[in-house]
């Protein structure tokens, strides 16, 4: 059953651009809205591997998010770099810039990593900001029309399809991943780092691993980003991204990928439904976190299980012979 689910949810999203034809004008809107909240999907899933897979806490995924979307903006102003290697070179460089991160982590956890990584992506906005000459200051940098493989990509619906494959591919390559040696050793790590010290982890080189493949899939969505909207700027990469992407994470329940895509699927709700108030988004996603972490520590994927687990332990009426008895 989960199989055609998963299956008629992609059948679904793969014919909504036919169906947003008969709205016009409004066709547009609503598949950037859609296309960026695949985005942002990517960015969730690849905090929650972070997070919910190696236990290990970052409040600055946008600093990985902003050096994928500029680097690819950059190539792309300067020597006219088309749409996947753009991608892939802002992929590398959070990776790459990663390890700024990654060895601290290995001496640090809790609240004192948080506080790193949220050290991380402030400065990564304020270098943004700044250095006028190469990430144009708070003008920004527009790109030329994306080009996928010397095809024009920078139509709505193209560029539609190309962050919903980009998400697709993210979901499969951490699916895979967790059921890996080394998924295996960023669980045991989560659980204990010193009962997976014991049984042979190397507990500092899987936490820096653990860092890179994270920033390389947020890196990665930042570069479709750019050429989604065909502009950036510091204020798309400030604090208040690395909020909204946290909370889809902890909205969404940690550990579980298909919570990280519906805590996006709310987080992004929330945005776009309250994007004409200044702040009233962050005001109403910090009361959800509040009553999630005091009330569903599970998030999403922890209520759907209960209730799941309820729904099973109900007694059957009465003639009737539950299957699994």
């Amino acid at each position: 059953m989960q199989r055609r689910l998963v299956i008629a949810i992609l059948v679904a999203c793969a014919v909504l651009p036919i169906a947003f034809q008969a709205l016009g004008q409004r066709q547009v809107y609503w598949l950037f809205v859609i296309s960026e909240f695949y985005v942002f999907a990517i960015v969730a899933i690849s905090l929650d591997l972070l997070m919910g897979r190696s236990g290990q806490i970052s409040l600055g995924q946008s600093g990985f998010v902003a050096l994928g979307a500029y680097t690819a903006a950059i190539l792309n102003q300067r020597f006219n770099v088309d749409l996947p290697l753009g991608m892939l070179a802002g992929a590398a460089t959070a990776a790459v810039a990663s390890l700024v991160l990654g060895f601290p982590a290995t001496r640090l956890r809790g609240h004192y990593l948080g506080i790193v990584t949220l050290g991380f992506g402030i400065a990564i906005d304020q270098i943004a900001l700044k250095w006028d000459a190469l990430t144009g200051g708070d003008q920004g940098i527009h790109l030329h029309r994306p080009a996928l493989f010397g095809v024009d990509a920078g139509t709505p619906v193209r560029m539609y399809y190309v962050a919903l494959v980009a998400l697709v591919v993210a979901v499969l390559l951490v699916r895979g991943l967790t059921q890996t040696r080394i998924g295996r050793a960023f669980a045991a790590i989560k659980d204990s780092e010193v009962a997976a010290a014991a049984m042979g982890v190397p507990v500092a080189r899987t936490k820096v691993l653990a860092f890179i493949v994270s920033a390389f899939l947020a890196g990665a969505a930042g570069g479709i980003y750019a050429f989604l909207a065909g502009f950036v700027a510091p204020e798309d990469f400030g604090i208040e991204s690395s909020l909204l992407f946290f909370a889809m994470v902890v909205i969404g329940g940690m550990g579980s990928i298909p919570g990280a895509i519906g805590g996006a699927v709310v987080v992004d709700a929330v945005k776009n439904a309250a994007a004409t108030v200044s702040g009233l988004s962050l005001a109403l996603l910090g009361g959800m976190i509040v009553l999630v972490v005091l009330f569903f520590p599970g998030g999403l994927k922890g209520l759907l299980r209960t209730r799941r687990i309820r729904r099973e332990r109900r007694p059957a009426p009465k003639g009737v012979v539950r299957q699994d008895a």
